[in-house]
């Protein structure tokens, strides 16, 4: 119908379901007025991986179950911002298979770099992925070693990782911009702040995962775009992370309950340190410092 789209929506932007919690589904609610029809639905030779806080589809051998949306077209350009098409997730078609029949549809595959590592989710359903017979499986495969090949990024990632702070930059939702100094450690490809849940920081992702983060050496940067979102199911692991860099222990720490997840877009460098400029896959195969 004109001026209608339909996406296969396979994580957080499913409308939420009588077993799953609100926050599973927190960005339909940017969309939900925009929706004409939703019907369950599945896409095969798909993987699904957990990603902690949001979930990422990749071309593979499994199967994949969403819902089919049928919205009007001005919510498109929402839920490709919402993505970061083209550059973190990225819009394609694919065939769908619903109870009425198959048929096509837009879908946001994740890439490749950004699973990488990241555990498969064994039944390929996003809401159900905490059943005992859902749990995620097998990771996808590790970095291939390529991270001693650049030694330039190796050197630079280092020498972020290990900056006693940096410089955090968001949007606010009426599109001002918002930054903050911020204590932060690299992990798997990643750099994570954790902050109070009410932090402008936190509100402004919400709207606009898209966000800066910088070395605070003005004569020798290192600027990392970046991909943001709430990753609370990463506490266990970093937890000894903040505790050996800053003698902090996030367990405990009641206040500071909010851990944001940077996903690297591309970062860029110059200086006495090195300089260039690498893509966001090339920046996730460091995975240690």
């Amino acid at each position: 119908m004109a001026g209608q789209e339909k996406v296969f929506v396979y994580g957080t932007l499913r409308p939420p379901q009588s077993h799953s919690s609100k926050h599973d589904s927190r960005y339909y609610f940017h969309i939900d007025r925009y929706i004409k029809a939703a019907e369950p639905a599945r896409i095969e030779q798909a993987d699904l991986f957990n990603l902690g806080a949001y979930p990422a589809a990749r071309p593979g051998e499994g199967i994949i179950y969403g819902d089919l949306l049928t919205l009007e077209a001005q919510a498109l350009p929402i839920i490709d911002r919402i993505e970061g098409h083209p550059k973190f997730f990225r819009r394609d078609n694919v065939d769908v298979i619903t109870g009425s029949g198959q048929t096509s549809a837009w879908i946001y595959w994740a890439a490749r770099g950004l699973v990488v590592g990241m555990r498969r989710i064994s039944c390929g359903d996003w809401l159900r992925r905490q059943d005992d017979d859902c749990r995620a499986t097998s990771a996808a495969e590790e970095p291939e070693h390529h991270e001693a090949e650049d030694e330039t990024l190796r050197a630079l990632v280092k020498r972020f990782a290990e900056a006693e702070c940096s410089w955090f930059n968001t949007v606010r939702p009426d599109e001002r911009a918002h930054s903050a100094p911020v204590w932060h450690v690299w992990y798997r490809g990643r750099a994570y702040v954790v902050t109070t849940p009410e932090a402008v920081k936190v509100k402004n992702i919400a709207q606009n995962p898209a966000v800066v983060i910088t070395h605070p050496d003005p004569i020798n940067p290192i600027i990392v775009e970046g991909w943001a979102t709430l990753a609370p199911d990463t506490s266990e692991a970093l937890r000894p992370l903040f505790q050996a860099k800053y003698n902090w222990d996030i367990g405990t720490d009641v206040d500071y309950g909010a851990i944001i997840e940077i996903t690297p877009t591309k970062l860029l460098a110059w200086g006495n340190h090195g300089e260039g400029r690498w893509d966001g896959e090339a920046v996730l195969q460091v995975w240690s410092i």
